[in-house]
């Protein structure tokens, strides 16, 4: 089963890439099939607890559906979400990657060597770096670090600092499913505004981290981190370099750039290793590939549902009624960071509340520009995760450190969410008035 799943797959990344080359609605519907088959195989594997999140995202697409007449946006929604397999494949590819390469081994090593009792600030740096590509992976990579005799709190307090980092990769990275999502609904957003400002963010909320909720705060800790994390800059460096100046120098969206462009590197990355680097990548690509049935069934299941949600939109009278209320700017943003916060808070997961909230806001006047909504959304997407027990991040660090899920999210961690999102709100709300005149 897991290489038929692999092979479908495959096929999914292959015809995708000649899809964006040659569009035809003939591969349209062969992506579709495909996409189709692959969900109804992966289905029985998908845990308890997102069957239950899909049983809801089927019901309330098959409501909607009926109660507007909009069966026709199904398949369409179908459509629109047969880009993200390849878009997993192609990430999947890239921390096989990471894997073989010996900088990743260098940055684990001298990362292994800081102090255990002044490491918050290396943590938060370490997991944000690593984790922009590696994604949860990076929790595989700190989780033994701590060695089997740490206690429960040591664990708790290691992963709590750690998730700090990973909630603010989504602000900026071309990695991660959020940036994916995002720029389905803002494509006219360019890669590099949105990368710069993301790390812009990104940057402060570590500082934030740093002085106010870090244990045992001081420079050289800070310097001893960033020290050793350098193996990885460069790489990183690239791999952004490549997405963003593809979409520079060609008409295509982030998701497809970074499905054409990325394997490139990774190729020539593992081509430039001895050891059957190459080898051992593919194989273990291969074998990824089969794992990445739940994200794909909610990403599938969510897409569906938003071009649902989209179509039918008009005849709510949601949108008349926004209009209406002619909010201000600021409170769009506002609106937008929180109700992510409080959704991550209360376990919904950030895949269905951002497609809902890029839905509702890309369809009415908001006063506010594409890129501001692009960086709010991502904001909330990125530190509501941090806060939720649905998310994957909590879900992996919970198995990696042996601690139940529920006591991961910290008093702490929420405070800091909602501090640094009332302070990116402000400072959204100053450069939307920048940008907007």
């Amino acid at each position: 089963m897991n290489l038929l799943l692999s092979l479908i797959v495959g096929a999914l990344w292959l015809i995708a890439v000649v899809n964006i080359f040659a569009p035809a609605p003939g591969l349209l519907w062969v992506l579709k099939a495909l996409l189709v088959c692959f969900v109804i195989l992966v289905l029985p594997r998908v845990a308890g607890h997102s069957r239950i999140l899909l049983a809801v995202l089927t019901a309330v697409t098959l409501a909607l559906a009926a109660i507007y007449g909009e069966w026709s946006a199904i398949l369409d929604g179908i459509g629109r979400a047969a880009i993200f397999p390849a878009f997993l494949a192609t990430i999947v590819l890239l921390r096989a990657t990471a894997d073989q390469r010996p900088e990743i081994a260098a940055a684990r090593q001298m990362f292994g060597a800081l102090d255990p009792e002044r490491r918050d600030s290396g943590v938060v740096i370490g997991t944000h770096l690593i984790g922009a590509v590696l994604q949860v992976g990076v929790f595989a990579i700190l989780a033994p670090i701590l060695g089997r005799d740490a206690s429960e709190e040591e664990r708790r307090n290691v992963f709590t600092a750690a998730i700090r980092g990973m909630s603010m990769v989504p602000f900026w990275s071309p990695f991660i499913v959020g940036m994916a999502v995002a720029s389905q609904y803002l494509p006219a957003v360019p890669l590099w505004e949105i990368m710069g400002l993301g790390l812009t963010f990104a940057v402060f909320g570590i500082l934030f981290s740093f002085l106010m909720v870090d244990r045992n705060r001081g420079l050289t800790p800070l310097m001893q981190a960033l020290k050793s994390l350098t193996p990885v800059v460069l790489p990183i460096a690239i791999a952004a370099l490549v997405v963003v100046g593809t979409t520079a120098l060609t008409s295509l969206t982030t998701l497809q750039a970074l499905i054409v462009g990325l394997p490139i590197p990774c190729i020539v990355a593992l081509i430039s290793l001895k050891n059957g680097a190459l080898r051992q990548a593919v194989t273990q690509t291969m074998s990824g590939l089969s794992r990445i049935g739940t994200e794909t069934c909610i990403l599938a299941f969510a897409t569906t549902l938003g071009m649902v949600f989209e179509v039918s939109l008009p005849h709510m009278g949601l949108l008349s009624w926004l209009t209406t209320q002619d909010f201000p700017a600021p409170v769009i943003i506002l609106l937008i960071i929180m109700i992510m916060n409080i959704a991550g808070l209360a376990g919904i997961h950030a895949i269905v509340m951002g497609t809902m909230l890029l839905v509702i806001f890309t369809s009415v006047p908001t006063g506010v520009s594409d890129l501001v909504l692009m960086q709010a959304l991502l904001i909330g997407w990125g530190l509501g995760s941090g806060i939720s027990i649905g998310s994957l991040s909590v879900a992996t660090g919970a198995a990696m450190f042996q601690i139940a899920p529920t006591q991961l999210v910290t008093r702490a961690n929420i405070i800091f969410v909602f501090v640094v999102s009332m302070i990116y709100t402000d400072i959204l709300s100053v450069l939307n008035i920048v940008l907007t005149g």
